[in-house]
């Protein structure tokens, strides 16, 4: 960095050269991660935000367009508090460089302040002992030092041990970090950025490489397995195709559903990153006040801070969010959900976190356009998988029928990109939906909290899916009709005959009707017959009931089956947005998986 101007190419080259450097100390930065949460991932957002840029960003002579481009996709990228606070840095550092086609040390030191400035503001209550006070340090150090005619390596190699040093004192500053004896992960990130950016090497540049002094990669953690009592639950991220400027009042509309409120943008988008425990009251706040949400993003921190902490099965459980299961289980056998995507009206949902299937009427009644799913975003799912590699010897993803979704193909394809690690999960189709697709996932959870082996649960879990069966009492034809399940002529008309259907599932997992009826009783009743049959004939039998909005129906099913069987249900729970969009509010089904022949 011997000169004294910077254009797009050389700026890009030493961005590049200083995000290299923080995705490849990664795993150092999760193993670190003890604040704001102990959930082991500051490493991978960091990572994902700054790979998006690299992959995604213009690369151009020209310095604004370099730097507008950068922003913009680590706007739509990042993940995290480090990495948004990051992203709105790098925000910060576009609106300095307005028409700038090359910087110089002084606009530089400019550009430097101001993208401090900007990380400051977007965050709610700033904490020192983080990712920020080192960027004020290192931003102080400039604007104090930096000389007229100065070269970029100077400047910028002071400024950095400056900001190393800072880091170190970050232990002190935070009782978790002085706890754990170690630094923050989101400040050790910035520094690890700072000396790549500053030791690139180009044609123009003969200088030696800085060594790192005091920041080994190969650092010892030494972290105290204590368990975290956490406040709120989910990291939550709402993205919103409006301007900043324009919701400045967003912080105090959200600041009351949580903590680590970050709300950062640009003229086009907004980015919200809140930790909560109801997303989906988030959701509502928002729609209230018009805001339709374009993406967003919840991570389960309690579940990551749990695995992160104790003990767990050696085989780890992913399921999407259209299988049905109590929360109390999940929790219990550490069930790992993806949540697919729901699309109502200009707003994009996430299922079961940023909208529940009591949350639906009002869109399905609403929407000009009925509601739909999306299919399963690929880089999503191979992120999720990296993690869970992370901590377990293998992974089994139980999918929903593939006949009803694409999302099997969606988790092949991620799987595949993982390439030698592939060999470590297991794909397995499950021909169901809902509450049946839940009753087998559950079996495997507990399998693999026993300790059981891959091929016994697989074998079981195979043989489960083969018995199992969904029998769903709906009170009209109106939803499956405009979902499209349906045949609009057949549904329009059944419809209009008040006729209330039963929807089952064949071996193949396609959808098919399992009965028609005149009344809401009358139909209960053939599923009734139905489970009658089934338990007669079966050595024992383990069954479910889910419902859409309609609890005082599903109590007495509950009730009723217990008299045929006498035993109670695995778990009673709502079904997914995406399944109530088929099978209609007020739908109840029964979920049932029989061992055996007598």
């Amino acid at each position: 960095m011997n000169q004294t101007l910077l254009n797009g190419l050389e700026f890009f080259k030493h961005f590049k050269n200083g995000a290299e450097n923080v995705i490849k100390a990664s795993e150092i930065l999760n193993r670190i991660n003890v604040f704001p949460v102990r959930d082991g991932d500051t490493g991978t957002n960091l990572s994902i935000t700054l790979s998006s840029i690299l992959n995604e960003a213009i690369v151009h002579p020209d310095l604004n367009l370099v730097v507008s481009s950068m922003s913009e996709v680590a706007l739509e990228n990042a993940r995290g508090n480090s990495g948004i606070i990051f992203a709105s840095f790098i925000e910060g550092f576009s609106e300095a460089c307005h028409q700038l086609k090359e910087i110089s040390p002084e606009q530089f030191v400019k550009a430097a302040s101001h993208a401090v400035a900007v990380a400051y503001q977007s965050v709610r209550n700033p904490q020192e002992g983080t990712i920020l006070t080192v960027m004020r340090s290192w931003e102080k150090y400039l604007v104090t030092n930096c000389q007229p005619q100065v070269k970029f390596n100077e400047m910028l190699h002071e400024a950095y041990i400056n900001a190393a040093l800072t880091l170190e004192e970050t232990q002190n500053m935070l009782q978790v970090l002085k706890k754990n004896k170690v630094v923050d992960s989101g400040a050790k990130g910035f520094v690890l950025f700072l000396e790549g950016f500053l030791n690139t090497k180009s044609d123009l540049d003969d200088t030696k490489e800085y060594a790192v002094e005091g920041l080994p990669h190969d650092l010892k953690v030494q972290l105290h397995d204590v368990p975290e009592d956490l406040n709120f639950r989910y990291c939550t991220e709402f993205m919103l195709k409006e301007p900043l400027r324009e919701l400045k009042a967003l912080d105090y509309l959200l600041d009351q559903f949580g903590d680590s409120l970050i709300i950062t943008g640009n003229q086009r988008l907004t980015k919200i990153h809140v930790h909560t425990n109801a997303p989906d009251q988030i959701t509502l706040k928002l729609n209230e006040h018009g805001h339709n949400i374009y993406k967003s993003k919840v991570e389960d921190m309690w579940l990551q801070n749990k695995i992160e902490t104790y003990q767990h099965p050696k085989i780890g459980i992913l399921t999407d969010s259209i299988c049905d299961i109590s929360e109390a289980l999940i929790d219990l056998y550490q069930i790992h959900l993806l949540p697919l995507a729901l699309i109502a009206g200009e707003s994009t949902y996430l299922d079961k976190y940023t909208i529940t299937s009591d949350m639906l009427k009002p869109l399905l009644d609403a929407s000009e356009s009925y509601p739909s799913s999306s299919q399963v975003d690929i880089k999503l799912v191979k992120i999720k998988l990296e993690w869970m590699l992370r901590y377990y010897e293998k992974v089994v993803v139980l999918s929903v029928s593939k006949a009803l979704s694409g999302t099997y193909e969606g988790y092949k394809k991620a799987i595949e990109a993982l390439g030698e690690q592939s060999d470590r999960i297991t794909l397995i189709d499950t021909k169901l939906n809902s509450g049946a697709q839940g009753l087998v996932v559950l079996k495997a959870a507990q399998l693999a909290s026993e300790g059981k082996s891959l091929n016994k649960i697989v074998e079981t879990i195979s043989r489960d899916i083969e018995n199992a069966k969904i029998f769903v009492s709906m009170d009209t034809f109106k939803y499956a009709t405009r979902s499209g399940r349906v045949p609009y002529f057949a549904g329009k008309v059944l419809t209009a005959l008040h006729a209330k259907p039963i929807m089952t599932l064949d071996e193949a997992g396609f959808g098919k009707a399992g009965g028609i009826s005149f009344s809401r009783a009358s139909a209960n009743q053939k599923i009734f017959k139905k489970l009658k049959q089934i338990a007669n004939k079966s050595e024992s039998i383990r069954y479910a009931i889910v419902h859409a909005d309609n609890h005082n129906l599903a109590e007495r099913f509950a009730q009723r089956i217990e008299e045929i069987t006498g035993q109670k249900p695995e778990f009673m729970t709502s079904i997914s947005a995406i399944t109530a969009i088929h099978a209609g509010i007020g739908s109840v089904a029964v979920c049932i998986v029989s061992g055996g022949e007598l």
